[in-house]
């Protein structure tokens, strides 16, 4: 048994009946996986993590999730409106970024052989910017515009806008330009050739994206509030803070609902998209 577990470090060479030896192909795989569960080992060292006492602390953890249920009903009223400015957050951040995103992912493909220089920089600025999560520029804004829903509607814009470019220009640079230059050789110009044979072929994918966008927004806007930028991450800031633990379940449970129904029919909207 010790032998043929061996075996997987190093190539088998098998003799056929012909008389023939075939040699296996190196396979890097078990290499790969002992040095990333080195990694792994070295860094749970640097971090901390310990995992006796997670498991053994695992339990005051089920005990805050059984305080939380029943929810307290009688809350509803009250996180019904952060409730809604979440999602319009998450909306509006949305559409923003991917129109903002649309006209711009043309012109960041290197399908249309546009000034290199522009290409590099513009999409190593969208790189620093991708590096930073939707909380850290809701921080930021919440500094300089103040606190409340503007700020989180832009920070997920400027995040979605990141995210969405990235994935359009990527996707068109896939795409056929057989008519793209067909029409380009009639002596159309450039952004009419875009708009008539490119669009076309990415508007399913431009929709489907949006539709991945939002519900990610989702999410990311339920904890903005942490920071001061509005939407239903305030309210659940507080009442965990006053220990309100029936509060902190609703809410808990609508956001979750929501989330389910969001992602539900995206689902449905992106399969019609699919098969449109």
């Amino acid at each position: 048994m010790i032998k043929d577990f061996l075996h997987i470090f190093y190539p088998q060479t098998y003799k056929l009946a012909n008389g023939k030896e075939v040699k296996e192909k190196f396979n890097a795989a078990p290499y790969i996986t002992i040095i990333v569960i080195i990694f792994a080992i070295i860094c749970g060292k640097v971090t901390g993590f310990d995992l006796p006492r997670m498991f053994a602390r695992g339990k005051q953890f089920w005990e805050l999730i059984g305080k939380m249920f029943p929810p307290n009903w009688a809350f509803f009223s009250s996180m019904k409106k952060p409730m809604i400015d979440t999602i319009v957050m998450s909306l509006l951040g949305t559409v923003f970024g991917c129109l903002l995103a649309l006209p711009m992912s043309f012109y960041l493909s290197a399908n249309f052989k546009l000034n290199k220089t522009y290409l590099t920089i513009h999409r190593g600025v969208l790189s620093l910017l991708r590096t930073l999560p939707t909380l850290v520029y809701a921080q930021l804004l919440s500094i300089v515009i103040g606190t409340g829903t503007l700020a989180g509607t832009i920070s997920i814009t400027i995040f979605t806008y990141t995210i969405c470019v990235k994935m359009l220009y990527e996707h068109i640079e896939t795409l056929d330009m057989g008519p793209y230059e067909a029409l380009q050789s009639t002596g159309a110009s450039r952004p009419k050739c875009m708009i008539k044979a490119i669009y076309p072929q990415l508007r399913g994918y431009f929709y489907s994206t949006v539709l991945y966008c939002f519900e990610t927004n989702v999410r990311s806007a339920a904890i903005l509030g942490y920071v001061g930028a509005g939407g239903i991450g305030v309210q659940i800031n507080e009442q965990l803070t006053w220990r309100r633990y029936g509060n902190t379940g609703l809410m808990v449970l609508v956001l979750v609902i929501t989330v389910v129904i969001i992602e539900t029919i995206s689902r449905n909207i992106r399969k019609k998209l699919v098969q449109g």
